[in-house]
């Protein structure tokens, strides 16, 4: 029995954080790819702005093709110096 009354009390609990939650979304559409993407984080932390951003970025990676065949953006890193001989 008092297996349940935890189960209930933390069942309270997690629907009353739940009911506080401040959960903010975007979304975008590429047209091939929907991504929606929430934080909780306030305003002053995420701005709506960063979070419409990070939406357009997953649909847009969501709707790349996976066979190679969609546009890559690529840096290649440039080797180092050779160094100097020792003689």
């Amino acid at each position: 029995m008092k297996s349940l009354h935890l189960a209930l009390a933390a069942a309270g609990v997690a629907l009353a954080v739940s009911a506080c939650s401040q959960e903010r979304k975007a979304e975008a559409d590429t047209g091939t790819a929907t991504a929606t993407v929430t934080t909780e984080a306030p305003a002053s932390k995420v701005p709506d702005a960063q979070l419409q951003s990070q939406a357009q970025q997953a649909a847009t990676a969501a709707s790349t093709p996976v066979d190679g065949s969609g546009p890559v953006t690529t840096t290649t890193a440039t080797p180092p110096p050779a160094a100097p001989e020792k003689k």
